[in-house]
């Protein structure tokens, strides 16, 4: 009975499967894939003019669109260029590509505000310079801590440059040039950044002089006429008064007095008079087409001036990308660059580490793991009380509540299937253990070894263990 139950069921699932409806059926859409669904509803909205090649017919291999890489049959890289896109970014549409990489939709022609973003939790790179992109840049941006590289320039973007982009700790590349921002520039101070430009904007006020900002020219600060500060070497003039000072009276004329007449210099102060005036017209008439000469060759300089900046900023900003002069840029030479400095970013960090371990040497005290905080002692550790939560083949596992009121996890570790590894080969482990960090591991905080002991310390995580919750009652 069972086996003919089963039977059925998979006939039914098979001909579900198999079916050769329209599709936009119901059973099509439960078997297709996450991300090409999410790439059909970028579509749907983005492409009016239906230049994209992405069709529900093909969206089991939606990894061989145009534009579409993945790994693993997921989608980590769209890149979506000079294809005439002329509708809008969608909301819960690219946003549910959770393993997407790098996203470049630059060199189109799409309008409105940018979507909620903080699906995008892998994202790397942006690039949606080059469109017609309004409204405000979304506070979801902030939240993509790994996001390095972020160009939204050439856009029709208004409002404040957030605050909140100095929380993106890896950023290495910003550039907001040619928007419609205002407000002041903000303190960045990410010592990543390397690639920087919120020139041509409507930005005020003095630029805040940080080690960051300190680092780049002028140019990129340039075509904001309210922008001064130090970095643009402009002095920020005090508020003028609401009240102006009045204008100083001018001279009386000389009047024909009564006196004079009487005795007979009349005639002569009344020529004296008329020259002056003549005087006072030939000097006025020069005065004034000096003027307007002064004022012609100024204008003529400025729009020279004017034309020579911005040719200049927009080679300034060619050259910083390490990219040709071409408007467009290459986000292939980007994400190399990307790529070779997450290379030497983790040979630097391999040599911190390697330091801090030569540091903290091999007396046998607390070793702490790379970038964390000493806030206890081995002594601590050691005086602390402590509750048995259970026993594993590796070892046993201990609650200890410090004096400091701090609760830690300490495994110990059984001597005897340990024996084998040397005191370097369990340092090399605890290294790269040490540096792991995920939101689904309970990260290693410090280990401690002696002749014949070694521990683990991890944050306490009050929910109990992985047996219980799988053995235990539901």
């Amino acid at each position: 009975m069972r086996i003919q139950c089963f039977l059925q069921n998979l006939l039914i699932f098979l001909s579900v499967y198999f079916h050769s409806g329209a599709s936009s059926s119901p059973s099509k859409t439960l078997l297709q894939p996450s991300d090409a669904a999410a790439l059909l509803a970028f579509k749907s909205k983005a492409d009016l003019n239906n230049k994209l090649g992405f069709s529900p017919k093909t969206s089991f291999a939606f990894c061989k669109w145009n534009g579409v890489q993945c790994t693993d049959s997921r989608a980590v890289r769209v890149i979506i260029e000079g294809m005439k896109l002329g509708g809008t970014f969608a909301p819960n549409s690219l946003s549910r590509l959770a393993e997407l990489r790098v996203l470049s939709l630059q060199n189109n022609s799409l309008t409105g505000p940018i979507p909620d973003l903080s699906g995008l939790v892998n994202l790397k790179s942006l690039f949606l310079s080059h469109n017609y992109f309004s409204g405000f840049i979304p506070p979801s941006i902030s939240t993509l801590h790994r996001l390095k590289t972020l160009d939204l320039s050439y856009n029709m973007f208004t409002g404040l440059v957030p605050v909140s982009l100095n929380s993106l700790e890896r950023l290495y590349y910003l550039r907001l040039d040619y928007n419609r921002f205002n407000g002041s520039v903000p303190p960045l101070n990410q010592s990543t950044l390397q690639i920087f430009n919120v020139s041509h904007n409507d930005l005020n006020g003095a630029i805040p002089v940080t080690p960051t900002l300190s680092r780049f020219k002028a140019s990129s600060f340039s075509l904001n006429p309210r922008l001064c500060g130090e970095i643009i070497h402009k002095e920020c003039r005090p508020v003028q008064p609401f009240f102006g000072s009045s204008p100083s009276p001018q001279p009386a004329s000389p009047a024909l007095s009564q006196t004079a007449q009487f005795h007979g210099g009349g005639v002569a102060l009344a020529q004296q008079n008329k020259d002056t005036q003549k005087r006072k017209k030939t000097a006025f008439i020069i005065g004034f087409s000096s003027g307007v000469f002064i004022l012609l060759m100024s204008s003529i300089c400025l729009i020279f001036t004017v034309k020579k900046v911005r040719q200049a900023s927009k080679i300034e900003g060619s050259k910083s990308m390490g990219l040709d002069s071409s408007v467009t840029g290459n986000v292939e030479a980007v994400i190399r660059i990307e790529e070779e400095n997450n290379e030497l970013e983790e040979k630097v960090r391999r040599l911190q580490q390697g330091m801090h371990m030569q540091m903290v040497g091999k007396s046998g005290s607390l070793s702490f793991c790379a970038g964390e905080s000493q806030v206890y002692s081995m002594d601590q550790l050691m005086t602390a009380s402590a509750q048995l939560l259970g026993r594993g083949s590796m070892g046993t596992t201990y609650k200890a509540v410090l004096d400091s009121r701090l609760i830690v996890t300490v495994k110990r570790l059984d001597a005897g299937r340990l024996r084998g590894a040397s005191q370097e080969v369990f340092e090399g482990h605890m290294e790269s253990v040490g540096g792991l960090r995920h939101p689904n591991l309970v990260p290693l905080r410090a280990y401690f070894q002696g002749k014949e002991e070694r521990l683990l310390v991890y944050d306490y995580q009050p929910n109990g263990s992985l047996s219980s919750l799988i053995h235990g009652a539901f």
